[in-house]
């Protein structure tokens, strides 16, 4: 079915239409009508008909404006013009708009069955038309990232760097940069099956496409499971560590929100040359099995990196020369406390004297460690482990330290887990209140927040979304749509002045943005607070 919707002033032309037309013996349906242009873009924006029948002179908005939005924001309608016979330079407007058809009053139910079964041809031929190309568009795609998947794979291989550039540059893929890491991505459906494979992938795929070639997306089977690597380039190690986390970070939030997917993400070592792109691979490997070890241990980390991970002789820790405290406890979970504290208490000593002095020093560094956690989590550690504070001046024997370690380290590492990325909230804040003093200028824009916060446009549209849980559009409109609310509360504007004050040039978006938001169209709401 095709639906049709009509716009005139005339409701004897409105009727005739609609009663004289078979509607029912064709396959199109009037899905709307409206008196004016006005009332009808608002309307078309929830009907989006297949093609508007619209008169040229009319009240409030006229015929042409009308064609003039819809052309912009509807491309896909077809247009009718509906004219007298005076009307001829206004109908030779219209077609230099794009309008294909138009009909003199006053219009035969025959006429108008001539004209929208020819519009019905037309949209059917650009159906198949849209078909064909999106099938050739798909074939010379899945070819190209066929491609692109095999030159990766030969250089996760070790295959000659100088062949491999070669072969990149014919496929115009970058693949030259001073630092490279390999990230291993590992989604586990629950309960979809392939269906979620499919739509993780899918997700990856737009992720790698909107990193400006900076990423590059491979499928590989290890033991019959799906995983994927993401090639991450940078020009320095710092450019290479921010974009990989904000990828990697962007990935779990997308795969999850979107795919219903829980994923795993292991980053490799960071390194400076192609040749060295193996290594980096086999090292999130090894990385991935500590992550799905963790994961059966339930330890909530998904995303872990080479600097997240050190040797097991350092983990172990026989003595008190092992490494720092703080570097072991830097992504430990409350779980895993216990373990590094028996670890500890076992380096304290065989002697009482000893013990006592290598307990009481232990407690110490234990309670500089934890009060680091909470600094870093944004918290005051006189707040979350007072008792470390008030035990602090007293001389602990072995029996009391450790059970009072453990008990603050674990609070220190609980209050980080509850705080989850507050390490964001100053960049959060620093956004809002842009946004709230620039919400007014149209031309307000992501990369102008990004740039203000300074973070990329991917990193900040990532950190933006997963700390307020909206994009950064749908929160700028929510902003400009409360401010627009007061504003016609307020009974003193009209509502092409509240459009322009909170950001719209055009008057109209403004009016169906805030239906949509609102239920109510701003006229609407403007009776509803104020009275007129």
């Amino acid at each position: 079915m095709y639906k049709v919707f009509l716009v005139d002033d005339e409701i004897v032309v409105r009727e005739g239409i609609r009663s004289n037309f078979p509607w029912e013996e064709t396959e199109f349906v009037l899905a709307g009508e409206a008196p004016d242009g006005e009332i009808a873009l608002s309307m078309l924006q929830d009907v989006k008909p297949d093609i508007l029948i619209t008169d040229i002179r009319m009240p409030f908005m006229d015929g042409l404006e009308l064609c003039r939005q819809v052309s912009r924001t509807m491309p896909w309608v077809y247009i009718v013009i509906l004219s007298g016979y005076d009307d001829f330079a206004y109908a030779r407007e219209a077609i230099s708009l794009g309008v294909k058809e138009y009909l003199l009053k006053p219009v035969s139910g025959q006429e108008l069955r001539t004209v929208l079964e020819r519009i019905a041809d037309r949209i059917q031929e650009d159906k198949r038309q849209q078909a064909s190309l999106n099938a050739y568009r798909e074939q010379v795609a899945s070819s190209s990232r066929f491609l692109r998947e095999k030159l990766l794979s030969e250089l996760y291989g070790g295959a000659n760097c100088e062949r491999v550039l070669r072969s990149a540059r014919s496929m115009q893929m970058n693949l030259l940069a001073n630092h490279y890491l390999v990230m291993l991505l590992s989604p586990s459906p629950e309960p979809d099956g392939e269906a979620a494979l499919s739509n993780a992938q899918s997700v990856l795929e737009r992720l790698a496409e909107g990193s400006s070639g900076a990423a590059h997306l491979c499928p590989v089977f290890l033991g019959g499971a799906a995983e994927y690597t993401l090639l991450v380039m940078g020009d320095t190690s710092a450019d290479l560590d921010e974009r990989a986390y904000g990828l990697a970070q962007a990935a779990r939030y997308d795969v999850e929100r979107s795919a219903g997917v829980k994923l795993l993400v292991a980053i490799g070592e960071d390194v400076d040359s192609l040749k060295e792109v193996p290594r980096s691979l086999s090292n999130a490997r090894e990385i991935m099995e500590r992550l799905k070890q963790s994961k059966a241990k339930n330890d909530p980390r998904r995303i872990m990196g080479a600097q997240d991970v050190r040797p097991e002789a350092e983990l172990t820790l026989p003595d008190m020369d092992a490494a720092p405290l703080v570097e072991q406890l830097r992504y430990a979970t409350v779980g895993d406390v216990d373990g590094i504290l028996t670890r500890y208490a076992a380096g304290l000593g065989d002697s009482a004297a000893q013990s006592v002095m290598m307990a009481n020093y232990f407690f110490v560094e234990i309670m500089l460690a934890a009060s680091r956690i909470v600094r870093d989590s944004q918290g005051v550690p006189q707040e979350v482990i007072p008792e470390a504070f008030r035990a602090q001046n007293s001389m602990l024997t072995v029996e009391e330290v450790l059970p009072l370690c453990r008990d603050m380290l674990e609070k220190a590492v609980a209050f980080r887990e509850s705080r989850g990325s507050a390490r964001y909230g100053s960049v959060i804040r620093k956004a809002r209140a842009f946004i709230d003093e620039h919400y007014a200028d149209s031309n307000v824009t992501l990369h102008d927040v990004a740039s203000h916060v300074a973070l990329s446009n991917n990193h900040f549209c990532t950190v933006f979304s997963q700390e307020m849980s909206v994009t950064f559009t749908e929160y700028l409109t929510a902003v400009r749509i409360a401010r627009a609310k007061e504003l016609l509360a307020s009974g003193g504007m009209r509502t092409s002045d509240v459009a322009y004050a909170v950001g719209y040039n055009d008057p109209h978006y403004f009016s169906y943005l805030f239906k949509k938001n609102t239920g109510m169209s701003p006229r609407d709401y403007r009776k509803e607070k104020v009275g007129k």
